[in-house]
């Protein structure tokens, strides 16, 4: 797409009252300093963004002058063939205008928009403009017309080693992804490792106190058999005994009541014995006649009887608990004390087993936590390895990226990247002209590195506008830019402003 300026026409604008452009292929702008050479430009960027020729906030109010008047500009544009007249007036506040119709800013600003980018006219239009953005808007810019070079050229630039542990991984994943992958294993297998590490060394230490183990555990086991079996015998021996001692007690016991009964009985036939008959009468105190006598006597005699044969029978219980408990023999006492040396025997032998056991563990544990330190040892070496090799690629990828964008330039040369202490990457942007940041140039190499710029853009982004280059007396010559060419440089004469057309390449000499 072409830009072509021409004419312009502005009405107290700064120090001009009235003035009237009409551009050609080369329009030269010539006069003293505070002629108003570089307002042209400034009208021009005004007409259109309503800012100066750097993108500034700017008053278009004229200069020395306390009268309240309204600035108008217009500029009759040739976009791709077609005319479109752009003006812009302002007292207190702008008025727009397209092909003199009146439109609302909004409007005015979406059919800009529509025709072409700001920041891409004002680049093409002022050599300076592109400088004065932030770098990281002069990258994106100028990146945008540069694509990004292919994984297969990147990893076809790295080593063998570099390129196996990349290639297969790169298909699956993209790079970011892929390095956001494997940090996060080298941060969990790292934190793995050293749990790993640490569970080996305490399974180590543990094993160093159970190092006295049982020599033969089966022996062993053999042992706590026959001693189970012999305290089997002892406690069913026991039992018996128990069941012995038991029963000589019930009868002891049997025997020593039914004893203590036949004392009470002697003591109560006793007493009936020694009982003597009474003569008189309970209740009326009168002598008893001798039938009555007779039946006291009886009745003592009965009960006599009735108590010596109770207790009679109580002395032949006692002497058949007696005889049942001579037929039972002695038992003895409980065997405790070879008992209480079996059980401490199998606590001892059981502490051996355990121990025993808890080696065999100890070393199964220690096996396998030696294979989980080894895995996650190798799965952290591997992801750091691929961690590396992505940095190789994203330096590789930068230096690729680097050749790409400088073969578009011939004199200047641009830093996109800058190498952090760690290895990592940042992206940066810089525009270096033999050797010097474009700071540190000269006000002529600015411009000179400003129309390279220019050139490359139009290049790439296929759009030619027109370009305004400021203190040209400083610069003796330079080659002209594809579009038309608008030359401001100071000179000891009134403004004057003429117009050149050209055939083919322009080269511009003062």
């Amino acid at each position: 797409m072409q830009i072509a300026f021409k004419t312009l026409a502005l009405e107290n604008f700064k120090n001009h009252k009235s003035v009237t452009v009409k551009f050609g292929d080369v329009t030269n702008i010539q006069g003293r300093n505070g002629a108003g050479k570089s307002s042209i430009g400034d009208a021009i960027s005004w007409v259109l963004f309503g800012t100066d020729i750097s993108g500034s906030k700017l008053d278009p109010r004229p200069i020395d002058t306390e009268e309240e008047t309204e600035t108008q500009v217009e500029l009759l544009v040739n976009i791709a063939g077609k005319d479109i007249l752009f003006g812009r007036k302002q007292k207190k506040t702008a008025k727009y205008f397209l092909n003199e119709v009146p439109k609302k800013a909004t409007e005015f600003n979406e059919y800009l928009e529509s025709q072409f980018d700001k920041n891409l006219i004002l680049s093409l239009f002022n050599p300076a403009f592109f400088f004065t953005q932030h770098w990281q808007d002069q990258r994106a810019q100028l990146l945008q017309y540069v694509s990004e070079p292919l994984n297969k050229e990147v990893l076809a630039e790295l080593s063998k080693v570099d390129l196996e542990r990349l290639e297969e991984p790169l298909k699956k994943h993209s790079l970011d992804d892929l390095d956001k992958l494997h940090r996060e294993k080298v941060r969990s297998s790292d934190k793995a490792y050293e749990r790993a590490a640490e569970r080996v060394a305490t399974l180590e230490e543990q094993m160093s106190k159970h190092s006295n183990k049982a020599d033969d555990v089966q022996h062993v086991k053999k042992e706590v058999e026959l001693l189970h079996k012999k305290r089997t015998e002892i406690d069913e021996e026991n039992a018996k005994t128990q069941k012995i001692i038991i029963e000589r007690n019930r009868l002891e016991g049997q025997i020593d009541n039914l004893t203590s009964q036949v004392a009470n009985q002697k003591v109560v036939v006793q007493g009936i014995k020694d009982e003597t008959v009474k003569e008189l009468c309970s209740t009326c105190g009168q002598p008893l006649d001798e039938s009555a006598i007779q039946k006291v006597k009886e009745d003592r005699v009965r009960r006599f009887n009735k108590e010596v044969a109770k207790g009679q029978d109580l002395v032949k219980k006692v002497n058949e608990l007696k005889g049942k408990l001579a037929e039972i023999q002695d038992p003895g006492e409980i065997n405790r004390v070879e008992l209480n040396d079996i059980e401490d025997k199998l606590m001892q032998l059981q502490i051996a087993i355990r121990d025993s056991e808890q080696s065999a563990n100890l070393e199964s544990d220690h096996k396998e936590a030696m294979e989980k330190k080894e895995a996650f040892r190798k799965e952290l070496v591997t992801s750091k390895a691929i961690v590396d090799a992505i940095k190789k690629f994203k330096s590789k990828r930068s230096e690729l990226m680097v050749s790409k964008v400088d073969e578009l330039f011939t004199t200047i040369s641009i830093k996109l990247f800058e190498t952090l202490k760690n290895g990592e990457e940042k992206a940066t942007f810089e525009i270096e002209m033999d050797g010097k940041p474009y700071s540190k140039l000269s006000t002529a190499e600015k411009i000179k590195a400003g129309l390279e710029l220019i050139e490359v853009l139009s290049q790439q982004s296929e759009v030619i506008a027109p370009t305004f280059v400021d203190n040209a007396e400083s610069i003796l010559n330079f080659t002209a830019p594809a579009g038309q060419l608008i030359v401001a440089r100071v000179k000891d004469e009134d403004l004057n402003i003429k117009t050149v057309e050209t055939e083919g390449a322009k080269y511009w000499r003062r």
